[in-house]
């Protein structure tokens, strides 16, 4: 009997150990709705799948750039670029990812196929109906790739910076992902909280503004941004992208690295240069993964120079 009550009582301290930072370490005590975005800056569009935040700038009769901002840093990743595009006559638009920044958080699954709807959805709902030029970094350089893939009418040049080509190869933690129950417990407890330390660390190579710090940390508070993490982790969308980029074609295409990038390898973009059939490939010496931050004068005039040349 005595060991009877021992037993449940350290079963009990067990499951405390468990469940107790699960619910202690909750961060998301705000709802992303109406009253929240009036106070918040940008624009915003109901998709099919929810509200987007975006911003659209510049001349109206400028060909227009589509920004596609990574896995996890939204729109103003971009805050470098849009300035000197839009002096170069461009219309730019960025907007953020549905499960960041100021964009719904559905609970849906987040593959490769929602995000290029999402896109898809954005500039049919902004009329944009003329080839546009797709830069994406990261995550974001897979996105403008299956888009790219799927519309290659609607995509006059590519361009692709540090982009992601098989983000899950190699990472076991993307199997325990798909495990019910300790997936969300993980992602609670340890996930969430090192993709912020991840994003910090990542500001602070790059020598980004202190405030972006500060709104990556607010846009983890609001409801939904958890699952939609998680939901990332188990589809596709972290998965091989070879076929994708080797489907592209004739499409020019630049591809932008910087030789100490840390998140995406060398042998990756090897791999993509092999691939790609009209690539122009510029390696930026001793930046790292924050190359738009950290060298953005030479990503603009690169990105400016190849966009401009027919």
């Amino acid at each position: 009997m005595h060991c009877g009550h021992l037993c449940l009582g350290l079963s009990f301290l067990a499951l405390l150990a468990i469940l107790g930072p699960y619910f202690a370490l909750n961060r998301e005590t705000q709802t992303l709705d109406g009253p929240v975005r009036e106070a918040l800056s940008g624009s915003y569009v109901t998709l099919s799948a929810g509200v987007t935040h975006y911003e659209l700038s510049g001349p109206e009769d400028g060909e227009t750039v589509v920004l596609i901002h990574g896995g996890t840093i939204p729109l103003y990743a971009w805050d470098a670029q849009v300035s000197p595009l839009r002096d170069a006559g461009f219309r730019v638009l960025r907007y953020d990812q549905f499960g960041r920044g100021y964009s719904d958080r559905p609970n849906v699954d987040y593959d490769r196929a929602f995000y290029r709807k999402q896109l898809e959805d954005l500039l049919a709902a902004l009329d944009i109906e003329s080839p546009v030029n797709l830069i994406g970094v990261s995550f974001g350089g897979a996105i403008a790739a299956t888009f790219a893939k799927a519309h290659p009418e609607r995509v006059a040049k590519l361009v692709l910076i540090a982009p992601v080509v098989d983000y899950a190869e190699g990472r076991v933690l993307f199997g325990l992902a798909k495990i019910p129950l300790l997936s969300e417990w993980y992602a609670r407890v340890f996930s969430v909280r090192a993709t912020v330390a991840r994003a910090n660390g990542f500001f602070q190579a790059s020598g980004a503004d202190p405030s972006y710090a500060q709104r990556f940390e607010e846009q983890t508070r609001f409801e939904g941004y958890e699952q939609a993490l998680l939901s990332m982790s188990r589809t596709d969308a972290l998965t091989s992208y070879r076929d994708t980029y080797a489907a592209l074609g004739g499409l020019p295409t630049l591809l932008l690295w910087g030789s100490e990038d840390a998140e995406i390898s060398r042998e990756h973009m090897e791999l993509l240069r092999a691939s790609l059939n009209n690539v122009t490939w510029i390696e930026i010496e001793g930046a790292g993964h924050g190359v738009t931050i950290q060298r953005k004068d030479e990503v603009n005039r690169q990105v400016a120079e190849f966009l401009g040349t027919q």
